[in-house]
């Protein structure tokens, strides 16, 4: 039979099946560039949650209306989209911002790992493995302490104050800004950490490009002479109270380097503080003072973000001329702060080229001292999360390579089932007998380093035997 004959007879209901197929394999990929969740407590052990997200606007096949959610309590519920009328809102050319929101009302106390997965990362991104990043998943968290709110302090989720996600320009200095306010006045600390994937496990292969930081106190991401491409990071805010560790969430953004991105300028350094960072010990009026200059621009503007309690007054003055602005905070603390945080202040500069604006950032921060203590107590062991089975498909382990546990799936007939654990010499190290679930979860902690094989049997014979190194 001829190339020509098998073509002919290739019909067009098989044709429309493999298009189909096609169609919804690539409205999949290239889609969710970052996002992260946060949490506010309503009542008892019911909270709101919101899920934002920043995809790829240019694929209107991948967008969602709605985007499941994990509890962490072994619920999942559909989650609508609210903004701009359930729409969605374009915050760059070709990135969109959704929000999902939603109330859980939790049935007993612990802490609950709350996370959003969904397909898939962008096509290309230069710090995953080459070819790996649109098939690799999206999935940022957060650990939300329910308690008893008589004995136990309420913990709500920080506020962005502004989106995480930059453009910018390869060869030059770039700045972003992970700008938080907690209401609390808790004391927040940031930390890069590696992007997560399936079952939160880390993402294969990636790597921080050379010279790339993130100030702990005040969240302001750096990169010195950055690559071109599209590269995404993870950083993780974690909020302390009364010196104790109350709250944890992740966020996931990208930053996008382009030859044909327009240049941003350079600020001055803050008038009035030392190291970016100003501590009020009591009531006092202080100015901080910056500039912002950029020669290429048509214009640029100077616009300070920042959200301050009520034992502050705040006046602003600013100006622009040209290719050059400034911008002047007067803060009157008045005192008595019960707050113990520090307040992050960000100078978001707007680069202005025509009917484009590029925005550049700087942050400092301003703490005051408390000399009151906290009436409830910090939910302790806050990372102590109530642990939910990960998706692990049946007589496979996961994952491949553990420091103290795996968890193997043996299917809907477990009670019935026997995993004996093999060392490289042949000796049996350890054994789980007739397993309470199909998915289930092995400690071996006290293992040594090395390669172990896992034979699942089932009424004395052999079904599979699996592999995986203790690292």
């Amino acid at each position: 039979m001829t190339m020509s004959t098998k073509i002919f007879r290739f019909s067009p209901m098989r044709f429309l099946t493999v298009l189909l197929f096609l169609i919804a394999l690539f409205a999949k990929a290239d889609h969710y560039y970052g996002g992260y969740i946060t949490y506010t407590h309503i009542e008892g052990y019911t909270y709101k949650v919101s899920v934002v997200t920043y995809t790829d606007n240019d694929l209107v096949t991948s967008d969602r209306d709605r985007i499941e959610v994990i509890w962490g309590d072994g619920a999942t519920e559909f989650l609508d989209r609210v903004n701009n009328v359930g729409n969605g809102e374009m915050v760059f050319p070709g990135i969109k911002k959704s929000i999902y929101e939603g109330e859980h009302t939790y049935t007993q106390e612990g802490n609950f790992q709350l996370v959003f997965i969904d397909d898939f990362r962008p096509f290309n991104i230069e710090n995953i493995a080459p070819g790996e990043s649109q098939s690799t998943l999206l999935y940022f968290d957060a650990i939300v302490p329910v308690a008893d709110t008589v004995s136990f302090c309420i913990n709500n989720a920080p506020d962005f104050l502004t989106d995480p996600y930059l453009f910018g320009f390869p060869g030059k200095d770039i700045r972003l800004s992970l700008t938080h306010f907690d209401n609390e006045g808790d004391s927040l600390a940031f930390k890069l950490t590696v992007p997560k994937a399936r079952n939160g496990e880390p993402v294969p292969d990636y790597y921080y490009p050379e010279g790339v930081s993130l100030n702990h106190r005040s969240g302001m991401f750096t990169w010195e002479n950055p690559d071109e491409g599209r590269f995404v990071f993870a950083y993780e805010v974690e909020e302390y109270r009364d010196g104790q560790l109350i709250g944890v969430s992740i966020a996931d953004f990208p930053v996008l380097l382009e030859e044909e991105a327009d240049l941003t300028g350079e600020f001055s350094e803050v008038d009035g503080m030392i190291d970016d960072h100003y501590h009020f010990n009591g009531p006092e009026e202080i100015e901080f003072s910056i500039s912002y200059e950029n020669d290429t621009a048509d214009t640029v503007i100077i616009e300070p973000i920042f959200k301050l309690n009520s034992h502050f007054n705040v006046t602003e003055k600013s100006g622009f001329s040209g290719e050059t602005a400034y911008d002047t905070l007067t803060l009157d603390y008045l005192g008595a702060d019960n707050n113990q945080g520090n307040h992050i202040i960000t100078f978001r500069a707007a680069n202005v080229y025509g009917l484009d604006t590029i925005f550049d950032y700087y942050s400092v921060s301003v703490s005051s001292k408390s000399d009151t203590s906290w009436s409830c107590s910090v939910v302790p062991d806050l990372r102590d999360v109530v642990e939910i089975a990960p998706s692990v498909n049946q007589f496979e382990i996961s994952p491949n390579l553990f420091t103290e546990s795996v968890w193997i799936n043996v299917g809907e007939d477990f009670e019935n089932m026997r995993v004996d654990v093999y060392d490289m010499r042949g000796r049996v190290v350890a054994r789980e007998e007739n397993p309470t679930a199909g998915t289930f979860k092995m400690d071996l902690f006290g293992l040594q380093t090395g390669m172990y094989f896992f034979r699942i049997e089932s009424n004395g014979e052999a079904l599979v035997v699996l592999k995986s190194v203790k690292m």
